[in-house]
């Protein structure tokens, strides 16, 4: 089920897997990243939390929550070290989790720090 897709990134729910497929769209991406055209990541549902979080806040934080889902870490600190690309995925995980929300697939809670 297709999340959310601009103009560089697309985000799928795989409902088998529990996760969200996030993923550059191959005739999106310029020459300048073209090493990085295959770049996909499975996110649990479980962490996806972590990422929305991260994701507008702290390039850093949301790279190493991507860390362990990425298969190739190389072409994910070129992913995060270009602003284009970060800035797309920025609003991609927006539109994904409002769409996660709206589908019933995740449910967001407030953390009581008090």
């Amino acid at each position: 089920m297709l999340l959310a897709q601009g103009r560089i990134w697309r985000a799928t729910l795989d409902t088998s897997a529990n996760a969200v497929c996030v993923g550059l769209q191959k005739d999106a991406v310029d020459e300048e990243h073209k090493e990085v055209r295959e770049f996909r990541l499975n996110v649990p549902l479980e962490k996806w939390g972590l990422v929305l979080k991260h994701a507008r806040n702290d390039r850093k934080l949301l790279g190493g929550v991507l860390l362990e889902l990425a298969k190739d870490e190389d072409q994910l600190a070129l992913v995060l070290g270009s602003d284009r690309l970060y800035g797309e995925l920025q609003r991609v995980v927006i539109d994904a989790t409002v769409a996660l929300v709206e589908c019933g697939a995740l449910v967001l809670t407030l953390n009581d720090r008090g």
